[in-house]
């Protein structure tokens, strides 16, 4: 649990952000303390290290406790309080360097929903990106990394392309151009915007969400720059190895029938129970997610084959963009520096990251790119089944079934026998997502936001989906 202290010059300012801040709290999962103003009544504007110190004990009886500060002498104030705590409160401080309003807002936010006190600090940090993503300007996040990493430099070259693909550069482009750039002795950033990443993580060029028509910029400078972009170049012009037609059912088969009938069987996706108790060997930790990040690795290069055995290259490609997304040594550091930071299993740090990542694209305003959370939940469940030894069960049936479930991993679809199962019905899901897909170039009737609809239905019913209609009812 994480509680706040506000801390500013200006006692109506403290009070007005402490007042902002209790709008967004539901509950007692976060307590707010404030520190503003000093008791001069002639010159009233300034901060009181006693006064901070004082709001710290207030709301000291939790985990820790975030300072928010505004200017100058707030931050020095802050910091002569943690000087004169007791050292056992001192230890659960820790300052941040947010803006005071929108920073001390999202920590709110975040820590009455139960972060960690990372995660509160890192949603605090990036609380301005919204407002900038309004505004049609970078986010100072995105802005800080990029100018890390890419300074003016007279040997950079760049050439920008307009994206044709439909859905724009998804997992599976995205795919495609992190192995086509990955051979070249340059150093790479794509750009959109005014937002640059590093084209060598899947997953941060997806968080571009680059759409159609969108100009997609690379900017490249070493040895082999030149024939990085001209490999940009023809990958672009090849729509990132996407074809812009239609695609069209390879034969009756993998039509969708408008109505089927079946059984209904409720499935809950697999998810193993991950232990609390800290590690006991940082080394011997990553060491095992080494293994199981690579064996999951080898999962997918057999869900790959699979499915380009049984159904097409289009499918196939969903796994191995899977493959490229896993295969992402960004990932591997971030879940390092969680056990370092935490002393905690591999499979806790491991849950962190990917969770994190999944909530990310769940908050894309691109449906498309939206959808493509599922993916990442995928493939936690598998790596964690990796991890804790557990392993789960693809559902098989002798007779026509009804799949309902809340939601569904893409490869479990892929497992699915067609002629068993006939439809897939979901609370949540959407129709953009890779389950959707894939049932459907099975031949599966595909039914998701249904929500209370499925409420009045159990185990054991006969129901028919009408696929047209969009509509469930009981036949027996």
């Amino acid at each position: 649990m994480v509680n706040l202290v506000i801390v500013s010059h200006s006692a109506q300012l403290g009070e007005g952000v402490g007042a902002l801040a209790r709008q967004m709290l539901m509950g007692d999962g976060c307590k707010l303390a404030i520190a503003a103003g000093i008791d001069d009544p002639e010159n009233p504007i300034g901060t009181d290290p006693i006064k901070v110190m004082e709001a710290i004990e207030s709301v000291a009886d939790t985990d820790h406790v975030l300072v928010m500060m505004d200017i100058g002498s707030a931050l020095l104030s802050a910091e002569t309080a943690l000087e004169l705590l007791d050292p056992d409160i001192a230890a659960k401080v820790r300052l941040c360097a947010a803006p005071l309003v929108e920073g001390t807002l999202a920590a709110t936010v975040s820590a009455a929903a139960g972060a960690d006190i990372d995660q509160v600090i890192r949603d605090a940090m990036h609380a301005l990106d919204a407002k900038c993503e309004q505004l049609g300007l970078p986010s100072p996040s995105a802005e800080k990394s990029a100018s890390a990493e890419l300074s003016p430099d007279t040997d950079a070259r760049s050439i920008a392309i307009v994206v044709k693909n439909p859905n724009g550069i998804h997992v599976r482009p995205a795919s495609r151009l992190v192995s086509t750039l990955s051979g070249f002795n340059a150093d790479m950033w794509l750009e959109k915007n005014g937002k640059c990443v590093v084209p060598d993580s899947l997953n941060q060029i997806t968080l571009l969400q680059v759409r159609c028509n969108d100009t997609l910029r690379l900017i490249a400078k070493g040895e082999q720059a030149e024939d990085a972009l001209a490999a940009f170049k023809q990958l672009a012009a090849e729509n990132f190895g996407e074809s812009l037609a239609p695609t069209q059912a390879k034969n009756v088969a993998t039509q969708v029938p408008s109505r089927v009938t079946g059984t209904v069987i409720f499935y809950t996706p697999f998810s193993p129970e991950i232990s609390p108790q800290p590690a006991a060997s940082l080394q011997a930790e990553q060491q095992r997610l080494q293994a199981a990040i690579q064996s999951t690795l080898n999962d997918l290069s057999e869900l790959t084959a699979l499915a380009e055995e049984k159904y097409s290259a289009d499918i196939a490609a969903i796994f191995s963009g899977h493959h490229t997304l896993l295969d992402d040594p960004e990932l591997f550091d971030m879940a390092c520096d969680v056990m370092r930071e935490k002393q905690c299993s591999a499979a806790c740090a491991w849950q962190q990251v990917l969770s994190e990542l999944s909530q990310q694209y769940l908050q894309l305003d691109d449906p498309y790119l939206q959808a493509r959370y599922i993916d990442i939940e995928d493939l936690l469940s598998r790596s964690l089944q990796h991890l804790t030894g557990a392993t789960a069960q693809i559902p098989t049936f002798s007779h026509p079934t009804i799949l309902v479930a809340d939601v569904i991993y893409p490869s479990t679809v892929l497992q699915l026998d067609p002629l068993t199962i006939k439809g897939i019905c979901l609370r949540a899901g959407s129709e953009a997502s890779h389950p959707a897909i894939i049932a459907r170039e099975m031949g599966l009737c595909w039914m998701c936001q249904l929500g209370e609809t499925l409420d009045s239905i159990k185990t054991g019913d006969t129901v028919t989906l009408d696929c047209v209609a969009h509509r469930i009812t009981h036949t027996g």
